[in-house]
This record gives structure tokens, C-alpha cells and sequence, in this order.
């Protein structure tokens, strides 16, 4: 993206840069860093996929820490986190 700017040095945004900024934090949240972005733009539906697909795995993280009733149970749902942490936050 390239910055506009007004005559008073003022940064002007139109919706297609609104839309790309919400495209750029959407495709952040779901593990996609900055550099890879620029190679390649995955589509909204993509990103909606991948953004479903997180809220699936941590409502099946929170059943489980909601059962957490001993030392072993906790060790499962910190493996749980763990790959959670493996599969959306180094992956791309």
C-alpha cells in the first residue's frame, strides 16, 4: 500500500485501503506474517476459513480446561495449547 496524502500532508484513505487494512489484520490474526503477505495475499474467504477454524480449536481448548479436574487432565489441555500455539502462531 502506498500512502495518499492531501495538499496539508494529511493521510487520505479510501474504502479499498480500509477493506485492504481489515484484509491485513484479519490474515495477522491468523498466523499469516507481514513479510509473507506481500508475496502472497490470501482471499477473505481463506482468511475466514483459517478465522473459523481458530474459534473451533479454542471453544474445544476452553470444554476442556472447564473439565480440568487433575494434574493430568491439565497436562492434556497445556499439549492442546501447545499445538494451538504450533498450528496458528509460527505456521505461516
Amino acid at each position: 500500500m502506498k500512502a495518499n496524502k492531501n495538499d496539508n500532508g494529511q493521510l487520505v484513505l479510501f474504502k479499498a485501503d480500509f477493506e485492504k487494512i481489515v484484509q491485513i489484520l484479519a490474515a495477522k490474526i491468523t498466523g499469516y506474517k507481514l513479510k509473507d503477505l506481500i508475496d502472497r495475499q490470501p482471499s477473505l474467504s481463506c482468511i475466514k476459513n483459517d478465522m473459523t477454524q481458530m474459534i473451533t480449536d479454542l471453544e474445544n481448548i476452553l470444554f476442556h480446561l472447564d473439565l480440568t479436574d487433575s494434574e493430568e487432565n491439565l497436562m492434556k489441555n497445556i499439549k492442546l495449547l501447545q499445538n494451538y500455539n504450533t498450528r496458528y502462531l509460527r505456521k505461516k
